[in-house]
């Protein structure tokens, strides 16, 4: 059997509260771990499944203000892409 773990490398970085509980939600839904969740992101966007382009990464956010953004959660592609999305 191949020992996988001489070639692995460890990444650290920092998350919101905000990012961390999406990122731990997303993972018990698909029943997966952090760590699954984070390898499958990090090939979908090597491979050019996703644009770093998109609005989504590159935009500064929508509010200076602290707080929610109202329907944020279900109108996100409009504040990030305009009206007609």
């Amino acid at each position: 059997m191949l020992n996988v773990a001489c070639c692995m490398k460890v990444v650290q970085t920092t998350l919101t509260e905000a990012e961390h509980k999406l990122l731990e939600e997303y993972a018990k839904r698909n029943s997966k771990s952090i760590k699954e969740v984070l390898r499958e992101a990090i090939k979908s966007t090597v491979e050019g499944k996703v644009d770093p382009s998109d609005p989504i990464f590159t935009c500064l956010p929508s509010s200076k203000r602290t707080g929610k953004k109202d329907h944020g959660s279900e109108e996100h592609d409009k504040y990030l892409y305009g009206e007609n999305t």
